[in-house]
């Protein structure tokens, strides 16, 4: 009778793990979540649920890691993936030698200020929360299609790409209108100068003008002065942007584990950083109608309008 107890237990194990075992190799993927909140289980959940069969996935948070526990981590063969700016500053701060780093749900000016002298050799690779400039603009074109000054808040790491973002915007016969800053605490004078120079303001996420000490300035300001402003999150469109065009957790997820699927554990090599493929397009139907800007009016027409953006 014991024996067939144990005969029971042991086979109730043996089928719990299976899905683990059925992985296609032991190289080990440890996903580490900057927070427990649920923007990033989504993430880590929409890129375990991608890879499933192909790597067995281990997510932790990273509070709850010691600088040892991630050291571990770096093995020759291993990838680690830090989900946010906070966990990506913490894997690097490390300096890694063996594993490649794949990042999620991080900015892409963020993530290259971090991986700039980390020489990784191309073990790294990023999936940014980023949309490329020229969805964004295509997204502003359509919405206000009379619009010719866009305006932009920069931190001054990201002027070296002003010159490609104003080549983007030509293509599209828009002007960009920008303002840098150094710290936060310039972001309301970027504004004064910068406001009654444009037809509408597009956030990008860039830490140092958008964070949670600047957004409802931005946000009031510009709305006082009726300017719209186009976000890049469905948190911005909620607080007060008529619009955004947004990569949402779990699509960031998925998009990294299809990088993951082109990784070369032998060598170490990761495909090229990207935004998302998978995006919405959402609406703040109230300040829509505040400013006069037409969106949407159905679900057939949402598609077109991002049909068109592909």
């Amino acid at each position: 009778m014991r024996r067939a107890i144990w005969l029971g237990a042991y086979l109730c194990l043996l089928f719990a793990f299976q899905p683990m075992a059925s992985a296609e190799s032991s190289n080990r993927v440890s996903v580490i979540l900057s927070e427990s909140g649920s923007v990033y289980r989504e993430v880590a959940e929409g890129f375990s649920t991608s890879l499933a069969g192909k790597y067995a996935v281990q997510v932790d948070v990273l509070d709850a890691l010691q600088d040892r526990d991630i050291k571990q981590k770096d093995l020759a063969g291993d990838l680690i993936v830090p989900v946010g700016v906070r966990s990506m500053r913490r894997v690097y701060g490390l300096h890694p030698n063996h594993a490649s780093i794949l990042s999620l749900m991080v900015p892409r000016e963020a993530a290259a200020s971090i991986i700039e002298n980390a020489n990784m050799t191309g073990r790294e690779a990023a999936v940014y929360i980023d949309q490329p400039l020229s969805r964004s603009l295509s997204f502003i074109r359509k919405l206000l299609p009379h619009v010719e000054n866009v305006g932009l808040v920069l931190s001054d790491e990201a002027q070296s790409d002003i010159p490609v973002y104003r080549q983007e915007a030509a293509r599209l016969k828009i002007d960009l209108v920008v303002e840098t800053v150094a710290t936060s605490l310039d972001v309301s004078q970027a504004l004064q100068r910068l406001l009654h120079r444009v037809d509408v303001l597009l956030m990008l996420p860039d830490a140092k003008v958008v964070n949670d000490s600047t957004v409802r300035l931005i946000l009031l300001t510009s709305y006082r002065q009726q300017i719209p402003v186009v976000g890049f999150s469905r948190g911005l469109a909620t607080a007060g942007a008529v619009a955004a065009v947004v990569s949402d957790p779990s699509s960031i997820g998925h998009e990294g584990a299809m990088l993951v699927r082109q990784w070369n554990p032998s060598t170490g090599a990761l495909p090229p950083s990207r935004p998302a493929s998978e995006f919405s397009l959402v609406f703040n139907n109230q300040v829509a109608r505040s400013l006069g800007v037409d969106i949407p009016e159905d679900g057939k027409e949402l598609l077109k309008w991002r049909n068109s953006l592909e």
